[in-house]
């Protein structure tokens, strides 16, 4: 019985050890390269995301891998390149928002893409079924090949760990959480014409409330998303409105 009780207690301290090992995530491993290939409600890929971990270094207890991350379109051409950093602290994953957020708004029109404000998604070291994690928020400005500047908003809450499950992926499989949350994005205009664009979408928000009220309902800014992972390595996949982002090469 002793032994039992001494085993299921080094089985216990071995697993908190590890929750807390920043070094076995793969945004935390020097030259690792990680490929997220982004799929349409159909099944066609729509672009592909590189990441690449340029260094990583640790200074007062905090893992910070810096990191290059480049976007693909679906034909492979290059649409964007950023540098941004990934964080650990005592087993906690802190991803930038602001790459997610990046990714998220390539289009066809050539953008600038500076960030104002970053925030981090945290998620805790011994994270469990019915937890409530922390929100997050980014804010970035994109100038556009036409000179209009677009300011973008989001915000992530509502956050909950809703239970586990096992996901496979080209890349391999993995036990992971199933994260639920709400991503909620605003758009302001700046520029010359800044005063009309404003203006023609605040007047088509209070179309799209009544209507709500009075008719079919509209689209609304707040959409619900799904991220699976696993503690101890990193998000294996994540499905948004329209699209499904899964980890499909590891190298």
């Amino acid at each position: 019985m002793k032994k039992l009780v001494f085993g299921m207690a080094l089985l216990f301290f071995m697993s908190k050890l590890l929750a807390q090992d920043c070094s076995q995530y793969m945004y935390m491993q020097k030259n690792k390269t990680i490929e997220m290939t982004s799929f349409n409600d159909k099944g066609d890929v729509t672009f592909k995301s590189v990441t690449r971990v340029a260094d990583v270094s640790t200074a007062n207890g905090i893992t910070t891998a810096n990191v290059v991350a480049e976007a693909y379109d679906k034909n492979g051409k290059l649409i964007n390149s950023s540098n941004v950093a990934y964080k650990c602290n005592g087993g906690v994953m802190m991803m930038d928002m602001s790459l997610n957020s990046q990714q998220q708004s390539q289009q066809n029109v050539k953008m600038d893409i500076k960030v104002i404000s970053k925030d981090y998604m945290e998620f805790p070291a011994g994270i469990q079924v019915g937890d409530h994690l922390k929100d997050a928020t980014t804010q970035m400005e994109s100038t556009m090949n036409n000179g209009t500047t677009v300011v973008t908003t989001i915000k992530i809450t509502d956050r909950m760990v809703e239970g586990k499950e096992t996901v496979t992926t080209p890349a391999g499989s993995w036990d992971c959480f199933k994260i639920t949350s709400k991503t909620t994005s605003s758009t302001v205009f700046k520029g010359a014409s800044a005063d009309t664009i404003n203006n023609a979408m605040s007047a088509m928000d209070k179309l799209r409330a009544k209507l709500g009220k009075l008719g079919p309902k509209m689209p609304s800014n707040t959409s619900e998303n799904t991220a699976w992972y696993m503690p101890g390595f990193g998000m294996v996949k994540y499905k948004g409105k329209t699209f499904v982002m899964e980890l499909t090469a590891i190298n």
